[in-house]
């Protein structure tokens, strides 16, 4: 059965008023243990992992049962080893605003197509629970099981695929990973380009930083991603790019053009890495110049491509 644009929208406008983080209630933070971490100490676990926080506060919180290692009460002396999942909650708070103007693009008995606003993390992250898409949609259609087949960042906005069904997100997703699949974005970069056609196949690294996002590394993985000049602003040293990235690396484009010194208008963080230090990966507003414009892939036997308008800011800034 599909899903049409007024069924939709009423369904969202039901649960987002107010939005379901608005609500004081402990937030969970779930982090996996790696192995090269076996046989840490708790405390001293959290101390590398998480280094912005004081030791004191998680002695704090095993003291009065807030801090779980596979659901079980840590102790001072407890260890981790690869595999277990630390569990502790937040004092209850609100969660930080999010966008949830979607427009709706396509629905059939398979997928689900939108056009993600900024910002709304696809999933439950840091400071995000109850405000996140998954967490919505689960709200606003609980006989559905929508699947995720692709991610955007919070901060970026455009085109996202849901499946509907395991075989429609298994088939989407394994010719995103066969690279069978076509994803263009359109990112406005600080700067002016003296090619119109550039690339990047610098490293990324695995390990998340502090803050949640990642960087460039020499012991990376490997990531490629290619530019086009469309145009160019010359009075505000701008310029609007089409963007085509030929792996899915987390943060791969803004990384990339932080590192060839056009960092994306508004990603203050990656032009500033000092700023993640005392800053979350999530921007508190829409100010991310990035925009999911498109993705292509083969559909009951023949290739479709669904687009995403771009959003007003766009226009705005390019006057």
């Amino acid at each position: 059965m599909t899903i049409t644009k007024e069924q939709f929208k009423l369904a969202l406008a039901k649960v987002c008023d107010p939005l379901p983080g608005s609500i004081p209630a402990p937030t969970p933070y779930k982090l996996a243990v790696k192995q090269k971490y076996n046989g840490f100490n708790i405390i001293d676990f959290f101390a590398v992992t998480v280094p912005m926080v004081a030791k004191e506060k998680w002695i704090e919180k095993i003291e009065n049962n807030n801090l779980f290692i596979d659901n079980k009460p840590a102790k001072i002396s407890s260890k981790v080893y690869g595999g277990n999942i630390t569990t502790h909650f937040s004092e209850p708070k609100t969660e930080p605003f999010i966008n949830t103007e979607f427009e709706f693009i396509f629905c059939d008995e398979n997928i689900l197509v939108l056009n993600k606003p900024a910002p709304i993390p696809m999933h439950p992250s840091g400071r995000f629970n109850k405000n996140s898409l998954t967490e919505i949609l689960k709200l606003a259609f609980p006989s559905e099981d929508f699947k995720i087949i692709h991610r955007l960042d919070a901060n970026t906005t455009g085109v996202i695929i849901l499946g509907r069904t395991n075989e429609s997100a298994n088939s989407i997703s394994k010719q995103l990973q066969e690279k069978t699949a076509k994803k263009q974005y359109l990112a406005l970069v600080e700067g002016l380009p003296n090619k119109k056609y550039f690339s990047s196949n610098t490293q990324i690294s695995l390990e998340k930083t502090p803050a949640g996002g990642r960087e460039i590394s020499n012991n990376g993985i490997d990531a490629y991603t290619e530019f086009e000049v469309i145009k160019t602003y010359s009075e505000k040293k701008r310029a609007l790019l089409s963007v085509t990235p030929h792996s899915g690396r987390t943060n791969q484009i803004r990384l990339h053009l932080a590192d060839l010194n056009f960092p994306i208008v508004g990603d203050i963080g990656y032009k500033d890495p000092n700023y993640f230090k005392n800053n979350p990966l999530t921007y508190s507003d829409d100010c991310l110049f990035l925009h999911a414009k498109a993705i292509s892939f083969k559909y009951k036997n023949k290739e479709v491509t669904f687009s995403a308008d771009l959003p007003t800011k766009f226009l705005i800034n390019q006057k």
